[in-house]
């Protein structure tokens, strides 16, 4: 056990240019106007607030990273996003972020029965991918470093569809 924790920091610390655990989800809805009945909404706004963790991992430019947490109803989601930096400087990043994450349809649907009428229930923009239902996702990615030390950042990561926007916040360690 101790050896394989050794090769993993190893090879994390040999080939990443940095690891961020990021945490929190901040993600205003955008739409036709018509009242949904989204999980943890602030005062009907369509802006939610969900519990999402992830461990991004990058190499110069090209990062990956594995998420977990809390889709609009509050129901588990897992994922796997590819990133690729356009621009970086001291203080902020922009690029590209592509990838996509799995989701129970069966959850919409008892939400959607559970729904007050009146309120629209909402529905996921959704493929199949064989026997998986998944959201895809293609974003403009910006991250502002809030904090920056020598070797650390606290940094506020952006993602922006036409559909929906994600902030969160996440502690980065460089190599």
């Amino acid at each position: 056990m101790k050896w394989a924790l050794l090769l993993t920091i190893f090879t994390i610390k040999a080939f990443a240019g940095s690891i961020q655990l990021g945490f929190g989800s901040l993600t205003p809805h955008f739409g036709d106007g018509e009242k949904k009945n989204y999980c943890n909404q602030w005062n009907n706004t369509g802006i939610i607030a969900n519990k999402t963790y992830y461990l991004r991992l990058t190499a110069k430019r090209l990062g990956m990273t594995y998420m977990r947490g809390n889709d609009s109803i509050c129901s588990d989601i897992e994922g796997l996003f590819v990133h690729y930096i356009f621009i970086a400087d001291k203080w902020w990043e922009m690029g590209m972020t592509v990838g996509g994450y799995s989701f129970e349809m069966k959850n919409w649907k008892e939400y959607a029965e559970k729904t007050p009428s009146g309120v629209a229930s909402p529905t996921p923009v959704h493929t199949k991918f064989g026997s998986k239902d998944i959201v895809p996702v293609l974003a403009l990615d910006v991250a502002i470093h809030l904090i920056r030390g020598d070797r650390w950042s606290l940094k506020l990561n952006n993602q922006f569809t036409p559909i929906i926007w994600n902030h969160s916040l996440a502690y980065e360690y460089r190599f």
